[in-house]
């Protein structure tokens, strides 16, 4: 595969998992004291018509303060983007298997894959359950594809989390948000994959 091919394609999973996070900094902006004011469906169908672009939230005319995020704006939260790119990555054989017309390899998957690795992955405690080898196997085996859910989510931010991990009603509104948000966003980053990776195939 040529690189440039290899590159646009990471860039649309790194791109989708930089909006991914935003707006879960944008859901719990919200919670602290426009909960009233916004409309978090406006926020959802802002991210989701272009989940490759992480800057479309500001069409809201919000901006994101550090200092109105608490735990959300500081650094060990950074994580949690590096998490989201490698849980992307790793699903990248479910794509390839959906685009029945693509020419594309697993060995240019891994191609793809390693770019985003270069962009930066984490995997604290094995907290993603899933790998690009146990994906590949699923692919090929063709068995179901697990569910993109928020556990791993959950996981992380009771296991490193402090003031976000109690029990109040902007935590809550947090995590309610991205039970919609985790599987709409993957939903919508494999259909565009698929129809790149088919493109690839014609081309």
């Amino acid at each position: 595969m040529d690189d440039d091919i290899a590159l646009r394609f990471a860039d649309i999973i790194d791109n989708a998992a930089e909006s991914l996070f935003a707006a879960l900094q944008y859901c719990y902006l919200i919670a602290e004291n426009d909960f009233y004011n916004i409309n978090v469906k406006d926020l959802f169908r802002v991210g989701l018509v272009d989940i490759t672009n992480p800057e479309c939230f500001r069409n809201m005319g919000m901006m994101l303060d550090e200092s109105r995020l608490g735990e959300l704006g500081e650094p060990k939260f950074r994580e949690v983007l590096e998490i989201i790119r490698y849980s992307f990555a790793v699903r990248l054989p479910f794509a390839k298997r959906d685009a029945p017309e693509s020419y594309i390899r697993e060995t240019q998957l891994k191609q793809m894959y390693d770019i985003l690795e270069e962009y930066g992955f984490l995997n604290p405690d094995g907290i993603v359950v899933e790998s690009f080898k146990s994906s590949s196997w699923l692919a090929k085996t063709k068995k179901p594809e697990p569910p993109y859910d928020t556990e791993w989510f959950r996981s992380w931010i009771y296991t490193y989390g402090h003031d976000i991990a109690a029990i109040n009603n902007r935590n809550m509104f947090l995590l309610g948000c991205a039970d919609a948000l985790f599987p709409l966003y993957y939903s919508s980053l494999k259909e565009r994959l698929v129809d790149e990776f088919n493109k690839y195939g014609t081309e």
